[in-house]
């Protein structure tokens, strides 16, 4: 996959401009900015560069409270417990997407329930 230009610019620019705070366990790369201004209600600048594909919804809880200001305590390193799968992405629109299976049972005396498909009318 390429990269577009504007995403080596922010690189670029993330390398001479900002400080490096750490990394998640997805490779993702967290930074910051001492950028106190109204616009950003006078708090330094957090951002985050994605490694692969771009979802928020690979950014650990610990690292999204501290993107959000809510601490400021930087995430330490936790270990992966035994029962935690890994991270999948939104699935939805894909070919990997989740498919309701209607089993219709034939020793039930009423089915009342069923797929609603959009060419029934």
């Amino acid at each position: 996959m390429s990269l577009s230009y504007n995403s080596i610019f922010f690189k670029i620019y993330c390398k001479f401009f900002t400080k490096f705070v750490g990394e998640d366990d997805y490779g993702n790369t967290y930074y910051t900015k001492k950028n106190n201004s109204i616009k950003n209600n006078s708090r330094e600048r957090r951002f985050i560069i994605y490694r692969g594909i771009v979802e928020a919804s690979k950014v650990p809880q610990e690292w999204n409270a501290w993107l959000h200001h809510v601490s400021n305590d930087l995430p330490k390193k936790t270990s992966k417990k035994s029962w935690m799968k890994d991270h999948l992405p939104n699935m939805t629109g894909t070919p990997y997407a989740y498919e309701y299976k209607d089993q219709k049972k034939s020793d039930k005396v009423k089915n009342i329930y069923s797929i609603w498909k959009p060419d029934e009318n």
